[in-house]
């Protein structure tokens, strides 16, 4: 009887997945990477997600998503490079929709709001008009629960993230002013420590951009502009260390990109990167 059942549930899977969207994506690229003034060394690497979805006849909507990959890619904005591996269990996911409920399944592979470093088993989320809502927990008792309701109407946004670990929780204001943006946010940590930042953004039509942000009587000043095929980014601040660093990207077309990087702590990159 459990080899009858066992067959009839797999040719069900497989007759619903038959009918449903599926897509690929995916990221890579290989170059060179040195950090803090190493010698320069190899890398590559490749990160692909595949997903499915579909609804069936009550109105009833299934997703399922699948990431894995290998080697190493390079995130350009951390100055770091990622290691990919070929699939755990918090590699893969399923999202049920109804009645305007998403409720995400994955062992331990749900950020949590609060904090993305930890992960949860089980997420819900939804929304009721302008207001946006989500709950990440696991079903062990060690297990957070962290609660997100977001906002937004017209020229002003705003979110506030909480755990039940400690005092944590993140409160965030947005408001945009046509080229002009104006965040704010506010941060206690599980310790109860607080930190806040205020950030100006302008974007100029001349394809630049300018953002000031202070956080802690520190002041970070980052400019980026864009022309043609070009993107170039700089960033610094006024701390002790008087940090910086530099980016450019140049398009390759068909989805290729040629980075290039280097800071102050003399990490430097080089190397073409691909999307699809």
């Amino acid at each position: 009887m459990k080899k009858v059942l066992l067959a009839t549930s797999a040719l069900t899977l497989s007759a619903g997945f038959a009918s449903a969207d599926v897509s690929m994506s995916g990221t890579g690229g290989a170059g060179v990477f040195g950090a803090a003034g190493a010698d320069l060394s190899v890398y590559s690497g490749v990160d692909l997600g595949f997903a499915l979805s579909g609804a069936s006849d009550n109105g009833m909507t299934f997703s399922a998503s699948l990431d894995m990959g290998g080697g190493q890619t390079l995130d350009t904005g951390d100055f770091e490079l990622d290691t990919q591996d070929m699939g755990t269990d918090d590699n893969v996911s399923v999202a049920i929709g109804v009645s305007g409920l998403t409720i995400t399944l994955s062992q331990d592979g749900v950020d949590d709001l609060y904090d993305d470093d930890i992960a949860g088993d089980i997420g819900i989320s939804g929304a009721m008009g302008d207001l946006t809502y989500s709950v990440v927990t696991g079903l062990e008792d060690a297990d957070p629960t962290s609660l997100s309701i977001g906002y937004s109407a017209g020229a002003i946004s705003g979110s506030v993230a909480t755990s039940d670990e400690g005092d944590a929780s993140t409160v965030t204001v947005t408001y945009a002013m046509g080229d002009i943006t104006v965040s704010a946010e506010s941060d206690t940590d599980r310790t109860g420590a607080d930190t806040s930042s205020v950030t100006l953004t302008y974007a100029m039509s001349d394809g630049m951009t300018v953002s000031l942000e202070n956080s802690e009587d520190v002041n970070t000043l980052g400019v980026t502009y864009s022309s043609g095929a070009v993107s170039v980014a700089v960033e610094a601040d006024d701390a002790t260390d008087e940090s910086w660093e530099a980016t450019m990207a140049y398009d390759l077309g068909g989805g290729a990109t040629f980075n290039l990087g280097t800071n102050d702590d003399e990490t430097t990159f080089a190397g073409v990167g691909f999307s699809f």
